[in-house]
């Protein structure tokens, strides 16, 4: 090989390099994000109508909960699907859909595990007990959630794998065991505060797919 040879070979072999290592960023997706985040703020007056109480039980919590969620996939999706396609439009849906999965499942369990905790002298003051069982609850609600995605989806889609980005969703699990679990620790820090942040990347998510 010739030395000019030689160097236009080097030459090219580095832009590829360059091209491949330096992907572009993905934009933000500005509608969907209004629309999480109109989503969200809509529920959360809806919610604030709704339980009026401070003490609420396991299963309102759980309830106000996943009306926000709902709240912000709906919005997220809406505010996406601007100017999308048909099939744009299902794909979004179905990822709020499994967005509502993976806040309903583990919201679930967890508050069914802690509303059996508050009911049992035994239990109802043992916080690890209540901290080791809403834990599993919350990993076996997103086994739960990400095996029933995969078998309602199409022989056609991909497999769904539960990721990092999904843990983040879980979050509001830890919120949940804070406010049903450990209501006196609840009351000085309001740890509540960080869910429409969660469920507004969630509805952000779906209406980004």
């Amino acid at each position: 090989m010739s030395v000019e040879n030689n160097v236009y070979f080097n030459f090219k072999s580095y832009n590829h390099y360059k091209n491949s290592a330096q992907k572009p960023k993905k934009k933000l997706n500005t509608k969907a994000l209004v629309g999480a985040t109109a989503g969200m703020v809509g529920t959360i007056a809806l919610t604030n109508v709704m339980f009026k109480k401070k003490d609420l039980s396991a299963f309102q919590e759980a309830s106000r909960m996943i009306i926000m969620a709902a709240g912000a996939n709906v919005g997220g999706v809406l505010g996406g699907s601007i100017g999308a396609t048909k099939e744009q439009k299902e794909k979004k849906w179905k990822e709020a859909g499994f967005q509502m999965l993976n806040v309903t499942a583990p919201m679930l369990m967890v508050s069914s595990f802690l509303a059996v905790c508050n009911k049992n002298k035994s239990l109802k003051n043992n916080k690890a007990v209540k901290i080791i069982g809403s834990a599993a609850a919350m990993v076996g609600g997103a086994f739960v959630a990400t095996n029933l995605h995969n078998a309602m989806k199409d022989k056609d889609e991909p497999h769904r794998k539960y990721t990092y980005k999904d843990t983040f969703t879980n979050f509001d699990d830890v919120v949940a065991t804070i406010k049903i679990g450990f209501k006196e620790f609840a009351e000085k820090i309001p740890v509540d505060k960080i869910l429409p942040f969660i469920y507004t990347y969630n509805g952000y998510r779906a209406g980004d797919k």
